[in-house]
């Protein structure tokens, strides 16, 4: 299709596309952007960090996991998981190198 055929959105899109895309490039890659936004990161984190002790401390007292409890939990079963592929590796080549008889 040529240029002077593509569809009427496609071409709007262009147009505002030319138009927005040196000034935001610019913003975005901006020093003053970068600052601002880890300067947002660690305030998030400052309001974060005492809510989420909070919460914790409120759901052991329910007999509930945390969030944190539920990421541990789940980085042992990855380990775990791992582990277990490790071994079922092992027993294949194991198979292999007898000949697969047993």
């Amino acid at each position: 299709m040529a240029p002077d055929e593509s569809p009427t959105w496609r071409r709007a899109f262009n147009g505002v596309e030319r138009r927005i895309s040196p000034p935001l490039a610019s913003a975005t890659s901006s020093t003053e952007l970068q600052v601002a936004t880890q300067l947002l990161r660690r305030a998030k984190g400052a309001v974060l960090r005492p809510v989420d002790g909070v919460v914790s401390w409120g759901l052991h007292l329910a007999g509930l996991p945390s969030y944190a409890d539920v990421r541990y939990l789940q980085r042992q079963l990855t380990d775990v998981q791992r582990e277990v592929l490790a071994m079922r590796r092992e027993l294949h080549v194991g198979d292999h190198d007898e000949g697969g008889s047993r």
